[in-house]
């Protein structure tokens, strides 16, 4: 029984993350968290065991896919290499974000404008087209027939919702990989931490660490922001416009980080730790009970982060 519980013991921590990274990936639901165990082995481990937690996952991940082809009567080659992009780029992303010794922001930001502009182009090859859209309104045209809709337009359908549909994508896919990025970043070094103080004071177990976004970030942030507002004044689109949505969606989220993060502080100041997990859960509630409302609310929270640049409430207010 020893000999059995110390080969347990002994599993590489490469090998099991890199498998969970792997099915997180292929369940599709929980896909984005699929950074998350490679960027906890590089914390915990060090570069080369991350490094082979990203090959064990992208094995996963081929397997995964292959297996999905294969049902759809789609398994050939260039199909397969095309359903591994994604996985891959994300991959050497994390990888070089651990791998390049500058700061935290810097990195992050610039592995997500990279990532931004290379998967803007697959985006545009692979939905950005009429010809393509037309495509998935047929599909979507199919799956209602099979429920009894018979007669349906589909080029209306592909103007009315597919169009639409592909143009929010567009305009949030960049804010969407630089959530992602710093996401898996700080829940994989933040799960390293907990376990290590795990034997240590609880009271510091609880505590979140503090979110600030860097000052350098303020003037690109405001100038996301005008550019959307030329854009949306002056009606833009194409290029400009998916420029302006994205670094804009990007900035407000970073500076929604550090409005929560100001807010867990305050709680945390009045010993009520369990409100900073609440405060998301309402937010949340008060968007479905009454959108106006709970949109207004989630806009103070991004303020609340951008006015702390020059308020400095945890510094000077004890928040």
């Amino acid at each position: 029984m020893n000999s059995v519980y110390s080969r347990d013991r002994h599993i590489p921590v490469f090998l099991s993350s890199g498998i969970l990274s792997g099915i997180l990936y292929a369940s599709g639901f929980l896909a984005p968290a699929f950074l998350v165990p490679i960027q906890y082995v590089f914390r915990k481990e060090g570069k080369k065991e991350g490094l082979l937690s990203m090959l064990v996952s992208l094995i996963i991940v081929g397997l995964g896919n292959a297996l999905r082809l294969s049902n759809l009567e789609l398994m050939q080659v260039p199909f397969l290499l095309q359903t591994i992009v994604s996985p891959v780029l994300l991959l050497l992303a994390i990888g070089l974000a651990n791998l390049v010794g500058i700061d935290v922001w810097k990195k992050l930001v610039v592995a997500a404008v990279v990532l931004a502009i290379i998967f803007g182009f697959l985006l545009q090859a692979s939905i950005g087209t009429q010809e393509v859209q037309q495509s998935i309104a047929g599909v979507i045209v199919q799956m209602l027939a099979s429920t009894g809709l018979q007669n349906l337009d589909i080029a209306a359908i592909a103007q009315t919702y597919v169009a639409p549909a592909v143009s929010i994508i567009f305009d949030c896919f960049g804010a969407v990989l630089w959530l992602m990025l710093a996401g898996s970043w700080w829940i994989g070094n933040r799960l390293v931490v907990l376990k290590k103080a795990s034997g240590k004071d609880a009271t510091q177990e609880r505590k979140t660490p503090s979110f600030d976004v860097p000052s350098w970030l303020l003037w690109p942030s405001l100038a996301g922001w005008v550019l959307l507002l030329v854009v949306l004044y002056g009606h833009k689109s194409g290029i400009l416009a998916i420029i302006a949505w994205n670094a804009s969606l990007a900035a407000v989220s970073w500076y929604a980080l550090q409005g929560f993060s100001v807010v867990s502080c305050f709680f945390q100041s009045k010993g009520m730790h369990r409100m900073t997990g609440f405060v998301p859960v309402l937010l949340v509630v008060l968007i479905l009970l009454d959108m106006k409302v709970g949109l207004t609310v989630a806009m103070l929270v991004p303020v609340l982060g951008v006015s702390e640049v020059w308020l400095q409430y945890r510094k000077y207010k004890g928040a």
